[in-house]
């Protein structure tokens, strides 16, 4: 009998213990659409964050901060003690979590984050065949006849639909119709054959409403002809007027390397933003010598190199 009374003891004990168990989570219709623990907001829009059903309810919310660990304060959101919570754009940048109890039970949900969505602005990448163009000012570039020039977004994940230009428009967004818009081209590269200014309209992928203009002072100005260097094509005579080098890797997160090793050393090393900013300034570089740019906005940027012998070189390069 004593046996049987433990047993029994034991088993409602428990039965209580289950009963007492809750372990709240939180789901929302775009949590975990790229990133497991993250919700993505567009431009203006609602989420609405729930958990499974118990007797009370209280959401919080903390701070976003690069700081580890993220030192904060849980605040409680004052009239948040629903099942589910709405959360708009002011909420990003913010983790939530919701404390429940059920019975004798409390609990917290692990926390989740509402953040904006995240991309990189309108990028444009040129690609040019050596020997066949000569770049006379910032973003105005002279073509041999008969060469191409190749468009690219850089950063052709983030963007869906494009609409590409032979001129800047006259309104962003472009208005169907207007004379500038390529008709019939939508990807995320374009390879040019005639002049023009060209540049792009992109949307996004992850948000579809959501979509940026290339900045017009980033268009891109080709004039095709039979321009003077052009004579040396076919010989294998580098073009007198060549002032680019060879730059590398382009685009770059980090490190930038420029280079003639006949050259050796750079007098002077110019880096200017599309607004004509100067942002980085060295002197006596050498040319295996890795520039570090990481701390550039992303974003097109020229970099003007003069060697010992005074010759000045002008590159565009992509900051990632």
């Amino acid at each position: 009998m004593k046996t049987k009374l433990i047993f029994l003891t034991c088993l409602l004990l428990g039965i209580l213990t289950i009963k007492a168990q809750c372990n709240p989570t939180i789901t929302s219709p775009r949590l975990g659409a790229i990133f497991p623990d993250k919700v993505l907001f567009c431009t203006t829009e609602n989420e609405v964050l729930s958990t499974q059903a118990y007797d009370s309810y209280q959401w919080y919310k903390q701070e976003w901060t690069w700081q580890t660990p993220n030192n904060n304060p849980w605040v409680a959101i004052s009239g948040a003690t629903s099942q589910q919570l709405t959360i708009n754009g002011n909420d990003q940048l913010y983790y939530f979590k919701v404390k429940v109890t059920q019975g004798d039970c409390t609990a917290e949900s692990p926390a989740i984050m509402a953040d904006g969505y995240v991309y990189g602005l309108p990028a444009m990448m040129s690609t040019y065949t050596p020997g066949t163009y000569e770049e006379i000012d910032m973003g105005v570039v002279n073509v041999c006849n008969g060469a191409s020039v190749k468009f690219e977004n850089v950063f052709p994940v983030v963007y869906g639909t494009h609409t590409w230009f032979k001129c800047v428009p006259g309104s962003n967004p472009p208005t169907a119709g207007d004379p500038c818009i390529i008709a019939g081209v939508t990807g995320d590269a374009y390879t040019a054959t005639e002049s023009g200014k060209y540049g792009f309209y992109a949307c996004t992928e992850y948000c579809p409403e959501q979509c940026e203009m290339l900045d017009p002072f980033s268009f891109v100005q080709l004039n095709f002809g039979n321009w003077q260097f052009c004579e040396n094509l076919g010989t294998g005579e580098a073009s007198p007027k060549d002032s680019n080098m060879s730059i590398y890797p382009n685009p770059t997160a980090q490190f930038l390397y420029i280079g003639k090793a006949s050259d050796k050393t750079y007098s002077e090393i110019t880096i200017i933003d599309m607004s004509g900013k100067l942002v980085l300034k060295k002197s006596d570089h050498q040319y295996n010598q890795g520039i570090d740019v990481s701390h550039l906005v992303p974003g097109n940027y020229m970099i003007v190199s003069k060697n010992k012998d005074g010759k000045v070189y002008k590159n565009k390069f992509i900051k990632k």
